[in-house]
């Protein structure tokens, strides 16, 4: 039997109406779900401080590094580049760093890409855990692929303007990879895109966290790896604040 085309588009239209929808995800219940996967919102906010160590690996060199958190965005990681003494930090009055071929003495970071870079490391806890207090906004920009792995994709609006690409895995909400702009003056003047991959994903007392991060960026790789972690540890202020200017010579 042979279909006109009015009566054939009709029973399209039928079928359509009839067939039941497959329902996209909100952002909200995909935020929700992720932050479960990292162990819960309420566990996250009990948490007052986080200080691990483990090996940092750049310009082909692993080196041991040490980093602090304390709630409120204190931070501070010590790391080493080519063996000079790096850091970058962020005690109650702002950021701060050293760096051995960028920045040799301890300064403070009034503005520009490495003040940005500094700010968004230190925020404590998931990025996504109160997002909208922080001023960060999430939006689902739907389903993708990363490396063969099934992943939703998140447009993370940062205060400022910055802008990050998440990519969640569509079966267990944890971060596969995220896609953001960095600057790296020892490479180019210009602007690049950073990809970090996360992996090795442990429960420490509830909490589950990345024990391993790779970046690439322009020609660049880098990676960190947890060795030792633990949580509400005491951290002084003094800890998070620049060393004391030393006097000036005679």
């Amino acid at each position: 039997m042979k279909w006109s085309t009015p009566i054939l588009s009709s029973l399209i239209v039928l079928a359509a109406q009839t067939l039941p929808a497959v329902a996209e995800p909100a952002v909200d219940e995909v935020v929700q779900r992720y932050l479960e996967a990292r162990g819960g919102a309420e566990k996250w906010r009990a948490v007052r401080s986080l200080w691990s160590t483990g090996v940092y690996s750049t310009f082909s060199d692993h080196e041991r590094y040490e980093m602090a958190r304390r709630v409120g965005d204190i931070y501070r990681l010590d790391f080493k580049v080519l063996d000079g003494e790096a850091v970058r930090a962020r005690d109650s009055e702002g950021p701060w760093w050293r760096h051995p071929l960028l920045q040799p003495e301890v300064a403070r970071l009034e503005e520009g890409p490495y003040k940005a870079l500094v700010e968004r490391e230190s925020y404590f806890g998931p990025l996504l855990l109160d997002a909208a207090s922080k001023g960060i906004s999430v939006k689902l920009a739907g389903p993708a692929e990363i490396e063969g792995i099934a992943v939703l994709e998140l447009v993370v609006g940062l205060p400022g303007g910055a802008e990050e690409r998440w990519f969640l895995d569509a079966e267990t909400f944890l971060e596969v990879a995220i896609d953001s702009q960095v600057n790296d003056y020892t490479q180019s003047a210009e602007p690049m895109r950073q990809r970090a991959f996360f992996d090795d994903f442990r429960d420490v007392s509830g909490l589950v966290i990345p024990f391993k991060v790779d970046y690439e960026f322009g020609h660049r790789l880098e990676s960190m790896t947890i060795e030792e972690i633990e949580l509400n540890r005491e951290l002084s202020d003094e800890h998070f604040s620049p060393p004391p200017a030393e006097p000036a010579g005679e």
